[in-house]
């Protein structure tokens, strides 16, 4: 009985075993699903004639590439030869042949920044199967790409491109101040169809009322200069550390080291061509090497002609009273600038820019809502140096379009400005060249109230809180005969249009200045004040200190003041330069508000921000403008950066 119980035990074991076993779910494959592959999508390729295949196709520049085919397959892609900009090209020349053949698909992506050197494999390729008998369409397989938090942005670009352009330039340069002539010029002599526009009747802008100073640590007349001068030479490392100091570090260092680095060669090409300057080289407020020269007749329109003639010998075309309206960027592939829009006298048209569009539209210190949206104490009630056509809208077309901006609200006063309507006259320049020669400023009362060796913003600020209006600038016979940058003719002019004062005494001097109005009002300085002011000063460069501000006295160098007749310039600050706009690389390409390169869209001078930081040394303005402007040019049309460049 008990056996036959157990038989029974054994079975129901077995049939719930079974049972089990049934209920299970039924599983034919052990891998998970991140193992299993995608099927690939078959593609029936046409026979070709298996080789290797060496094309000549040209990116930047020309190179050959080696295409080696099966019947079936696309085998390797090499670079035989190239001479493409190393460090923009580097990507594309190794990753292209490689997404080539992995993908076997010339449909592939290029390499952003590196568009023209990726493209060129790519043709090679199509090239080469052409040449074996295959079909391309047969290899032009899209690449997916994935998906980035980019898909999710509108595009930013212009909605509605011209289906037509009414004129057609390699290179389109807006602005015709030193930025833009600069830029102009290179282009031209690069080789590319160049179009230079302004909207002002004349070129010039406000490079033409500039003070004609020019800050450059050497030249081909340096050696000369120093030697007769008794200076002693200036050089590129304590440049850059004095512009970047300047600007309390707030500078781009390497846009400083461009214009630092490129100045010299910009200076010597318009000496080359013309430019005469003055027999000096001066130390200005918050330099501390004597680098700053000084054109002939102390005003930008000396090197403006310059560059003027420099231009007309090249094929450039130049259309003046035309105004830029629009920036034209496609919202599609690279999102390229293609083209402006712009006013002319004979109606509205669209140029199309092959290679490139170079912003040069200078600053926007004569836009009054602009500059006070930045810097509210900037009202109207505070006149500008700058002519009017310095209004900035070429920086917020180009935010139209995605560019970004930076540093906006570092707004230079310049200090010395005439103090009856803020120019800045041929007249306003000998304060700014005079610090380390010996100029003496002094306050409403004859009394010192700086450092006269001292940067803009920091003279301008104690000018303000002198507790009177204006200032002055005193000098005497010794710094016009030998600190050689005042010309007889520029004194006595300034003597006849009433903006330069002189007397035989320092007391006649006071009662001189007393005689005249300023604003329509009067002031009483002591003449036996301004005198114990220039005799203690005259003290000051004997000894070779300055106890009261700190100044930086050369002995031999500076000059003392104890000679008549004696002068005086009545000074005040201005609305100058605005230190900030579009951002740029040291290629000068403009970027966008993610950092990213805007394809096509170049800019150089006042219009682009982050050179100077928040204080822009006085002279430091042309070489930047000129050398970032030739930059431009230059990497518009061929890519590369000029040797300079470090």
């Amino acid at each position: 009985m008990k056996k036959a119980l157990k038989v029974v035990s054994l079975i129901l074991v077995l049939c719930m075993m079974f049972s089990m076993a049934a209920c299970a779910p039924k599983t034919t494959d052990t891998t998970t699903p991140e193992q299993k592959e995608e099927p690939k999508q078959e593609v029936n390729i046409t026979p070709m004639k298996a080789g290797e295949y060496v094309v000549d196709v040209t990116g930047m520049h020309p190179m050959k590439v080696k295409v080696t085919l099966s019947e079936k397959a696309i085998e390797a892609v090499e670079v035989v030869s190239q001479s493409e900009t190393q460090g923009v090209s580097d990507a594309a020349l190794k990753e292209i042949p490689t997404k080539i053949v992995e993908k076997q698909s010339i449909g592939i992506d290029v390499v952003t920044g590196a568009t023209r050197t990726s493209s060129a494999i790519i043709e090679a390729a199509t090239k080469a199967i052409e040449m074996a008998g295959g079909v391309v369409a047969e290899f032009d397989i899209a690449e997916a790409a994935a998906e980035t938090a980019d898909d999710a942005r509108p595009p930013m670009g212009t909605k509605d491109l011209p289906s037509t352009w009414d004129m057609t330039y390699d290179v389109v340069v807006i602005g015709g101040g030193f930025a833009g002539l600069s830029a102009a010029y290179n282009a031209s002599t690069q080789g590319a169809s160049t179009l230079l526009i302004d909207k002002m009747p004349v070129l010039g802008g406000n490079s033409q009322i500039n003070g004609g100073v020019y800050a450059s640590y050497t030249s081909k007349i340096a050696d000369e200069l120093y030697t007769k001068l008794g200076l002693q030479p200036d050089t590129a490392e304590k440049h850059i550390e004095d512009t970047i100091k300047g600007g309390d570090y707030m500078g781009d260092v390497k846009l400083v080291k461009n214009f630092v680095y490129g100045s010299p060669v910009m200076l010597n090409m318009l000496l080359d061509n013309g430019l005469q300057v003055r027999e000096s080289i001066t130390r200005p407020g918050g330099h501390y090497g004597y680098r700053t020269y000084t054109t002939i007749n102390g005003i930008g329109a000396d090197i403006v002609a310059v560059q003027k003639k420099m231009l007309e010998k090249t094929s450039t075309e130049v259309m003046l009273n035309t105004k830029m309206t629009q920036i034209y960027r496609e919202t599609t592939g690279e999102q390229r600038v293609i083209g402006i829009k712009i006013e002319t006298k004979d109606g509205v048209k669209n140029v199309k820019a092959e290679k490139g569009v170079i912003l040069t539209t200078g600053g926007f210190s004569g836009n009054v809502e602009m500059r006070s949206k930045h810097v509210p104490a900037l009202t109207a009630d505070l006149p500008t140096t700058n002519h009017v056509g310095a209004t900035g809208e070429g920086i917020i077309m180009a935010q139209e379009v995605g560019a970004n901006t930076t540093q906006m609200s570092y707004i230079q006063l310049y200090p010395f400005a005439n103090p009856n309507n803020g120019v800045l006259d041929a007249y306003a320049v000998i304060p700014f060249s005079g610090p380390s020669s010996g100029i003496v400023y002094v306050d409403v009362n004859g009394k010192r109230y700086v450092n006269e060796g001292e940067r803009r913003d920091v003279c301008s600020r104690a000018a303000q809180e002198s507790g009177g209006f204006p200032t002055f600038s005193i000098f005497g016979q010794d710094i016009v005969d030998k600190a050689g940058f005042i010309t007889e003719s520029q004194l006595q002019s300034g003597m006849e249009a009433e903006r330069i004062f002189k007397a035989d005494t320092l007391e006649e001097l006071a009662e001189i200045i007393n005689a005249h109005q300023y604003k329509e009002k009067s002031i009483n300085m002591s003449g036996e004040t301004l005198k114990a002011t220039i005799d203690t000063h005259n003290g000051y460069i004997d000894a070779g200190k300055d106890p009261d501000f700190g100044k930086v006295i050369d002995k031999g160098v500076m000059l003392k003041t104890d000679k008549g007749p004696y002068y005086a310039i009545p000074q005040w600050p201005s609305v100058h330069h605005t230190m900030g706009g579009l951002t740029i690389t040291e290629r000068t390409e403009v970027q966008d508000i993610w950092g990213k390169v805007i394809p096509g869209l170049y800019a150089a001078g006042e219009v682009t921000g982050g050179v100077h930081g928040t204080n822009r040394l006085g002279s430091n303005a042309i070489p930047d403008a000129m050398v970032h402007g030739y930059i431009a040019g230059e990497v518009a049309v061929t890519g590369n950066v000029p040797d300079f460049v470090k």
